[in-house]
């Protein structure tokens, strides 16, 4: 009895990065890119939030698919957000300060919450502008793979 042909199985080549998916999206103007952003929405569609939580921004926009966690909006935010949040804490020490009227524990209590507060709810809206400020100079990094350094992308 003789065996029938071997037949030759196709080569499958596997690939350690995921197909780069390429989408197209439209950004408004400036005005309206930075207040959407502001908004904590995406600056693209400005109709779903541009965050996964507190700090962390989505991977992709819900409903525009714009690649939102392709934005390498990491670093200067918290700075922006020191630098004005002292510029505040500053002034109001300086005017509360002027005729001598606070104690110096009673500036302690009052100023050193009200710095974290305003370091907190400020966080968000200029992540939110310095996205939108980035996306619409398109300033986006080319893909996503393994070796890339954003874990909100994977």
């Amino acid at each position: 009895m003789t065996l029938p042909p071997k037949l030759p199985l196709p080569v499958q080549r596997w690939s350690r990065r995921p197909p780069s998916r390429v989408t197209t999206f439209t950004m408004p103007g400036w005005g309206r890119a930075l207040a959407r952003g502001a908004a904590m929405r995406c600056p693209a569609c400005g109709r779903a939030s541009a965050f996964a939580n507190w700090f962390v921004i989505r991977a992709r926009c819900p409903r525009c698919d714009a690649p939102l966690g392709l934005v390498p909006c990491d670093t200067l935010p918290p700075y922006l957000t020191i630098v004005i949040g002292l510029a505040i804490i500053g002034a109001g020490l300086l005017i509360a300060d002027r005729d001598g009227g606070l104690r110096y524990t009673t500036s302690l209590l009052v100023f050193i919450p009200l710095a974290i507060v305003l370091q907190l709810t400020l966080q968000r809206p200029i992540k939110g502008i310095v996205l939108a400020m980035m996306m619409k100079l398109d300033l986006i990094r080319s893909g996503i793979g393994p070796d890339d350094p954003n874990p909100a992308v994977r």
